[in-house]
């Protein structure tokens, strides 16, 4: 058996303009995972978690695809699978690819792109072939933006395949040298998820239609992507904590933000934690000041998050 763990991420500042020629960083959340595993089979065939492709009754269908569209983990696992085979001109294999995760659904935690990556990395191990972390991540976007049409950017593959907080500028991905992460909390709410593609696509028509709001908020963003870099390398939090509150209101600005995502940065705000949201759907990031600990993080949202963890 061939297999691979990988983290999901959260964004930290400047995302998501990475998607449009910016800068963004984000670190990976490594309490929550995906992982596949690869086995011998006579045929290939993708098999995931039980609630994957069976529902209760019509109804708990109509709830699911109400939520997170007529979208799934198999066609990640199968596009992944494609992409990687063009790259390693692979064809005559036969064998069974078991995916599960950890990571909450359609939240914007990268819970899509960490399925792509672990599936790649078990297939590079099973096809004894090396991939470079970076050429990972831009074949598990390729996997993502030319086999299935979505709408992303690099910075999501970018920090799962070098499971370490990154930096992508332009084109441009590079892991942060950081010598301690500071003191972050990751909350996410289901009931706020949907598919990414629902904010993005529509985020990016506005952008091409050179509409003046999006396209300075992603000037900005980026900005705020490069001073959290900087931030994170040179341990200021204060200053980290800066670039996480410039997103947030850029994010207001051009008005991706959903209202349980604004009760969350909300709460943490009033106890004085900086946040913003992790990616695109129901997930928030916060930077802990010192007169802030982790348990004191967890009670300020206590009854408007799901659930938390905390970094590092």
């Amino acid at each position: 058996m061939h297999a691979a763990t990988v983290p999901a991420r959260a964004g930290v500042a400047g995302n998501p303009s990475d998607g449009y020629g910016g800068a963004a960083v984000a670190v990976p959340v490594s309490p929550l995972a995906a992982t596949v595993e690869i086995v011998d089979a006579p045929h290939v065939r993708v098999v995931g978690p039980p609630d994957e492709d069976a529902w209760r009754d019509v109804g708990t269908l109509l709830a699911h695809t109400d939520r997170y569209g007529h979208e799934g983990g198999h066609r990640l696992v199968t596009a992944a699978v494609a992409t990687m085979a063009r790259h390693a001109g692979v064809t005559d294999d036969a064998c069974e690819l078991r995916w599960t995760t950890t990571i909450p659904r359609s939240v914007g935690l990268g819970g899509s792109s960490a399925v792509v990556v672990a599936t790649m990395q078990a297939l590079a191990r099973r096809w004894g072939i090396g991939v470079e972390p970076i050429t990972l991540a831009r074949l598990a976007l390729a996997a993502e933006v030319t086999e299935l049409g979505i709408t992303a950017g690099l910075i999501d593959r970018a920090v799962q395949a070098l499971r370490a907080p990154a930096l992508v500028d332009g084109d441009v991905a590079r892991p942060l040298a950081v010598n301690v992460l500071p003191p972050l909390v990751v909350a996410w709410r289901a009931d706020a998820a949907g598919p990414s593609h629902r904010v993005h696509g529509a985020l990016r028509r506005r952008f091409d239609a050179g509409e003046g709001t999006v396209v300075t908020a992603m000037q900005r963003l980026a900005d705020a992507g490069r001073a959290a870099a900087a931030a994170l390398e040179s341990g200021d939090a204060d200053a980290l904590a800066g670039c996480v509150r410039t997103t947030w209101a850029q994010r207001q600005t051009m008005g991706i933000v959903g209202d349980d995502v604004a009760a969350m940065v909300d709460a943490f705000d009033h106890h004085g934690v900086a946040a913003t949201s992790a990616g695109s759907g129901g997930a928030v990031v916060g930077v802990l000041p010192p007169t802030v600990d982790a348990a004191q993080a967890m009670a300020a949202i206590d009854g408007i998050a799901d659930d938390a963890v905390t970094l590092p």
